[in-house]
């Protein structure tokens, strides 16, 4: 399951009226400059970086659904290591983070993030990965 680590920050800076609409904005200028590490494990369960990716100029957009806003991106990027399956995800904005499970097999039970068709798991090719961000229950955390 995902989780979201230091929200709170975003706000550290903010004086003004908080609503909805100032939250999702805060996120998505913050969302514009994140980026996501895919990771592996060895047999140690040490981390091994697969994949780092950086978001796509001009990606980043509010979605608004029949009960649900959320903040969608796409990231691009390059394969760097093949040596170990993708397992976990982490994205940092700089002010806050998010990680949680990852597989490019759907059926996996407990993972947030199934990778997109372009994760070849071939070094050197290129990744396109599109995620999204949840605005309601992430203002309800932080108000």
């Amino acid at each position: 399951m995902r989780k979201y680590q230091n929200l709170e920050l975003l706000l550290k800076n903010f004086n003004g009226e908080l609503n909805k609409t100032v939250f999702a904005e805060l996120l998505m200028q913050d969302l514009k400059q994140s980026h996501c590490q895919i990771f592996g494990e060895t047999i140690d369960e040490e981390l091994v970086l697969l994949a780092d990716l950086k978001t796509q100029a001009n990606s980043v957009c509010v979605k608004s659904g029949l009960l649900q806003q959320s903040i969608e991106f796409v990231l691009v990027g390059e394969i760097i290591n093949n040596q170990y399956p993708a397992l976990t995800y982490r994205v940092d904005t700089g002010t806050f983070q998010f990680y949680g499970r990852c597989s490019t097999i759907p059926q996996i039970c407990g993972v947030d993030l199934y990778l997109d068709k372009s994760y070849t798991e071939k070094v050197g090719d290129g990744v396109k990965q599109k995620l999204t961000v949840p605005i309601n229950p992430l203002f309800k955390a932080v108000k």
